[in-house]
């Protein structure tokens, strides 16, 4: 991965269990947790995010749980279809990467795009349940 010069592959997250890659992702702040400390993420408290990240009962609702499993099912999919639909070349990044400075900093990346124009690209694969369809009608919701 071009531009990664920060970042330090921490772990190869191919074939880790979920329990494996969530223990992995307590170590430090990822992209989905900085919506939850900015106060934009309606579906998790920063109480429930702290009880997650020191160890203290993560229980996930069985919604999050669907939620979950299906957007993950989907993310090769939606990365080719992308792919397809775009002429774009998304390169998967099947690592936990850490910043090499800011260790709290990680990521698990859908993939990268490289753009001629702009350079390397996160691609983020996201899903939505029809039954929230609405909150995309204006663009990406807040919480993404």
């Amino acid at each position: 991965m071009k531009g990664d010069e920060a970042m330090q592959k921490i772990a190869k997250t191919d074939g880790l269990s979920r329990e494996e890659w969530l223990k992995l992702r307590r170590t430090g702040i990822g992209g989905s947790d900085a919506s939850v400390i900015l106060g934009v993420n309606p579906y998790r408290s920063v109480r429930k995010l702290w009880l997650d990240k020191t160890g203290q009962g993560l229980t996930e609702t069985a919604e999050e749980k669907e939620c979950a499993y299906w957007g993950h099912r989907l993310e090769d999919i939606v990365r080719t279809e992308f792919a397809e639909r775009s002429g774009f070349k998304v390169e998967t990044v099947p690592y936990l990467l850490r910043h090499d400075q800011y260790h709290f900093m990680q990521a698990n990346l859908d993939g990268m795009v490289n753009d001629p124009v702009y350079g390397n690209c996160v691609f983020e694969a996201k899903t939505v349940s029809a039954y929230k369809a609405e909150k995309w009608h204006n663009g990406i919701p807040r919480e993404y």
